[in-house]
This record gives C-alpha cells, structure tokens and sequence, in this order.
C-alpha cells in the first residue's frame, strides 16, 4: 500500500500520544529518542500491513508499536549482557600469567588448521581459556548444544592430530 508523506504525518499526528503511552509504560528511558523511532517504525509497518477484515486498526498498531519496543528491550539487554561477558573475559584475560597460556604457538597453529572454525572457537575458548560451554554459547550467540556439537567433532580430529603426531615421533 502506498502511502503519501501527508497521510503519514496525519497518522503519525494521530498516534504519537499512543508510541509514548507505550514508552511510558515499560519504564522505558529514550533520552535520544530511539525507542521513538522504533514506535514510529512500527506504526509505518503496521499500517503497511493492516488488514481491516482482521479488525481495529487502533488495536493492530498498539499491539505492533509495544511489541516492536519489547523486542528492542530484548536486543538491548542482549547486547548489555554480551558485552559484560566480553569485558568480563578480558579481564579475566589480563590477569593470567605466562603460566597459564600454553605457549606453543606451532602446536596451536598446526591444530588449528585442521579444525573448522567454529570447533577452533571451542578449542580456543574451552581448552585455551578454560570458559564454560554456557560462557561460549553467550559469546558465540549460540545455543549450548551447538558449542557441544563444535567439542564433540573438535575432539575426533584432536585424537587424529595426536595420534598422527605420536606415530611421527616414533
């Protein structure tokens, strides 16, 4: 459906009250006025999208304009949570020791290019930093099982790589 600048700004007129009724109540702070924004987003989608058979316009864009700021709350706090990890991790990070890092960098170099990515990211990650599989699935944004599935397959080519080392030495 098209929609012509004045129409638009006629709606946007109608229901800005609505967008920061919204705002208001999840105790949502928009100091630059970015939740606005993603109000006024989904007021443009949900009148896009509108199909007066299914019912109230006034209900479809409430439901659209809340639902858009709570999935924004969701990546927001995400995003918090990501970040934390991240900072927590290099700090954790800058206080090991040479100790703790295992220095051989030709092993680490010659495993690593028989892993795929995502199981080096375990080796990395779980072997090397001795992090969680929950603490990687957070970083990674994956699910547990998925950084279980990287450990499981990262394992199998880790006892070929060791055992063709072995046979070599021999």
């Amino acid at each position: 459906m098209y929609v012509n600048d004045q129409e638009f700004e006629r709606i946007v007129l109608e229901n800005e009250r609505l967008i920061h009724y919204h705002i208001h109540s999840l105790h949502i702070k928009d100091a630059n006025g970015d939740f606005f924004a993603i109000g006024l987003e989904a007021l443009w989608k949900a009148y896009e999208s509108y199909d007066p058979s299914v019912g109230k316009f006034s209900t479809y864009l409430s439901w659209k304009v809340r639902n858009a700021l709570i999935d924004e709350i969701r990546r927001d706090s995400k995003r918090l949570k990501n970040q934390n990890l991240l900072l927590q991790m290099q700090s954790s990070l800058s206080c090991l020791t040479s100790e703790d890092v295992i220095i051989d960098q030709y092993l680490w170099d010659k495993i690593k290019t028989e892993l795929t990515l995502n199981q080096w990211k375990w080796v990395y990650y779980f072997i090397i930093h001795d992090l969680s599989v929950s603490q990687i699935a957070d970083i990674e944004g994956v699910t547990s099982d998925a950084v279980k599935n990287w450990g499981r397959h990262a394992r199998k080519k880790l006892r070929k790589v060791l055992i063709k080392q072995t046979t070599l030495q021999l």
